[in-house]
């Protein structure tokens, strides 16, 4: 057999259509009831052969670090831990996925290594294995790996596929100020000291398996809100002004993007409006649910 001198596998954003949380539980983590959708904004790992591991990053994220921090490097070394492999690669990242805006960029990122990785180094992993190896990266990995629209609960890494009914438009505002992830979670102990069981996304999972996107949008709902905009005031007169706008407008993850759901007939009308009306802002638009990470090319 001809050994693969490359592989480029992509990996989409998600945006939580809901994400409820419950208080902190025992081992740090928050028990989430979520529902994700993937989006066909795509971030690329280009993996060749090579004697050790490295990495490098082009794209709106080339300023990100390049060391063992990174969900990339995690990702390759735990495969090699696992499958006792000593082959290297050198991972190229190119990167659409906006960085720290809540939108799992770096999810997407480990879970096309694992893709592209499994691959180039012949491993033979199966997706489902895949996916318990990138629970242990990040609880949005497994999600990156599945991707079309999923319940997930638990830590947000236990899916349950929800078959949608519609195509979904998004217009995407991304913030040149990014935002913490512990530090918002930190906001919401603060704000929710007695909160219990996150409350449930049944309504909006049914909702997702119809085509009324009126009705999905009423649904919309994310409890890391309050404590973004606590943290961050501009993200609530944003989300304030944006209330009459397309089918629904919801934070995305722990923030800072905000995405305004819509039909996709109305993408480039309502893309224009809101680039006109926030010019500080960066629109993005995109279509979901599309497929988690895939191989795009190998030879």
């Amino acid at each position: 057999m001809v050994k693969l001198e490359r592989v480029i596998a992509s990996a989409p954003a998600k945006v939580n259509l809901a994400l409820r949380v419950g208080g902190i539980r025992q081992d740090g983590f928050h028990p989430l009831d979520t529902v994700f959708e993937a989006l066909d904004l795509f971030d690329d790992v280009t993996a060749t052969p090579a004697a050790e591991l490295s990495m490098e990053i082009t794209g709106i994220g080339a300023d990100l670090p390049c060391d063992h921090t990174n969900l990339v490097l995690q990702a390759a070394q735990l495969l090699q831990r696992v499958t006792g492999t000593t082959r290297g690669a050198h991972l190229s990242v190119t990167k659409r996925i906006p960085v720290a805006g809540g939108m799992a960029g770096g999810s997407a990122d480990a879970a096309a290594t694992l893709v592209a990785l499994n691959a180039l180094w012949e491993l033979g992993l199966s997706t489902e294995e895949l996916m318990e190896l990138g629970a242990q990266l990040g609880s949005d990995v497994p999600f990156a790996l599945q991707g079309s629209v999923a319940r997930g609960t638990s830590r947000g890494e236990a899916l349950e596929a929800i078959k949608p009914g519609a195509m979904h438009g998004w217009v995407l505002l991304t913030n040149p100020v990014g935002l913490s992830t512990p530090a918002v979670f930190r906001k919401f102990d603060d704000l929710s000291p007695d909160v219990g069981e996150p409350t449930s996304t049944q309504d909006l999972c049914r909702a997702v398996e119809g085509d009324d996107l009126a009705k999905i949008g009423q649904l919309l709902a994310n409890d890391l809100e309050a404590p973004a905009f606590a943290l961050r005031p501009d993200l609530a007169e944003i989300i304030v002004a944006l209330q009459t706008v397309g089918h629904g407008v919801v934070l995305s993850g722990s923030g800072p993007t905000i995405a305004v759901l819509c039909k996709i007939s109305q993408l480039e009308s309502l893309s224009a409006e809101l680039a006109n009306a926030f010019p500080e802002l960066s629109v993005v638009s995109a279509v979901g649910p599309t497929a988690g990470a895939h191989i795009r090319q190998q030879n």
